[in-house]
């Protein structure tokens, strides 16, 4: 869930065997519905990744987000699936350049 540099802190460890143990997903996120995707269209919006993100790899998320949203996708440099933790300057960085472009 991680960067391959980096260790989930443990009350996100004890979290994740929770979730883990309690809910089922089939890892597929729901359709969106034209009229949100049209409406996201008109919006600015970051979409981001991280470059070892195993739920929403960069190669599997880039079209969709370059096809679907007309945006292009920012993925973070050795970080993963929790990119918050991972990354929080990278995560303030984007948001400061959404906060710029609204």
């Amino acid at each position: 869930m991680t960067g391959p540099a980096r260790t989930a802190p443990p009350h996100l460890v004890d979290w994740m065997t929770l979730v883990a143990r309690y809910c089922r997903t089939t890892l597929a996120p729901g359709p969106l519905a034209p009229e949100v995707l049209a409406s996201s269209r008109s919006a600015p919006c970051v979409v981001a990744t991280g470059s070892h993100d195993i739920f929403l790899p960069p190669a599997r998320l880039e079209p969709a987000v370059r096809d679907l949203l007309g945006t292009e996708l920012r993925v973070l440099p050795g970080s993963g699936h929790l990119a918050l933790d991972d990354d929080p300057a990278g995560i303030m960085e984007l948001v400061d350049d959404l906060a710029g472009r609204l």
